[in-house]
């Protein structure tokens, strides 16, 4: 009777203070999450029952009674209680770590691509995937930097689509966005690996040319890149023709500054632009 009432007594704690609902993977069963949180219980329950067999076993070596064997016999029949509720605490713990290091696994990586995403936006063009007007800059500014040091030239070209709009009004802003993707990918693949080709926005795109010999080699490419942009554009069967203003800078003839060569080229491919209407 006496080891049936202290089962009992075991059995009511346990079922009248439940542990609260703890980390478990995805897809357990109910009747398994019950045990478990059953089991948290074991801990302190067994830690009881443990001191109570101690007790009981010194009581028993004192004066061995019955009663004293009855409690020894009962406490030592509940100590695996402690060992589950150890094993569940631990499990418990090793799931809600292994919860928490997913969880903020998965923030980081999301927010490492909302990052990503956004140097994107703010550095590349949505269109061409070019450079922006940010990214140009520090990377002109770099360049800059380089060829004071080693006492070397650069260029910048500046270029204009030369009524571009007629483009857009006759044929459809779609027909226009890919023409300027189409003309993006010929100035990239025209152009040096370490050089850089930027969109500032509309049909204006700046070209870097790091380590140039002077004036007459940024002339030579601007002219390639003129006959370039001048190659028709194949539209819905039909050619499409544009031309280009062009201007350009050297370092540090013409600017020592990021600023200072951009204005002294876009000065430029106005002139050529004013002269190129003249003649017409």
């Amino acid at each position: 009777m006496l080891v049936m009432s202290v089962f009992s007594l075991a059995t009511w704690v346990l079922g009248r203070y439940p542990a609260p609902s703890p980390a478990v993977r995805a897809g357990a069963e109910e009747a398994h999450l019950t045990l478990r949180r059953r089991l948290d219980w074991a801990l302190p329950a067994g830690v009881a029952l443990a001191t109570i067999a101690a007790a009981a076993g010194a009581a028993f070596r004192d004066r061995p009674t019955v009663l004293a064997g009855v409690l020894l016999v009962a406490a030592l029949a509940l100590v695996p209680l402690l060992l589950h509720g150890l094993a569940a605490r631990t499990r418990r713990c090793l799931d809600t770590a292994l919860a928490e290091r997913t969880s903020l696994q998965a923030e980081l990586a999301a927010a490492r691509r909302t990052k990503d995403a956004l140097h994107d936006l703010a550095y590349h063009d949505d269109l061409t995937g070019l450079p922006r007007r940010s990214l140009l800059f520090d990377r002109l500014g770099l360049a800059i930097a380089h060829a004071r040091r080693a006492s070397s030239q650069l260029a910048v070209i500046f270029l204009d689509l030369d009524d571009f709009k007629v483009v857009n009004d006759s044929r459809g802003h779609g027909a226009g966005d890919r023409l300027l993707v189409e003309l993006a990918t010929r100035l990239r693949s025209g152009l040096r690996a370490g050089d850089t080709v930027a969109r500032l926005g509309g049909d204006e795109f700046v070209l870097l040319l790091d380590n140039v010999t002077g004036a007459q080699d940024a002339a030579r490419v601007a002219a390639k890149v003129r006959a370039t942009v001048q190659a028709p554009f194949r539209r819905d069967g039909h050619d499409v023709l544009v031309t280009a203003s062009i201007g350009w800078s050297v370092y540090p003839a013409d600017g020592t500054s990021p600023e200072e060569l951009v204005g002294s080229a876009d000065a430029a491919m106005y002139r050529d632009k004013q002269r190129r209407a003249a003649t017409l």
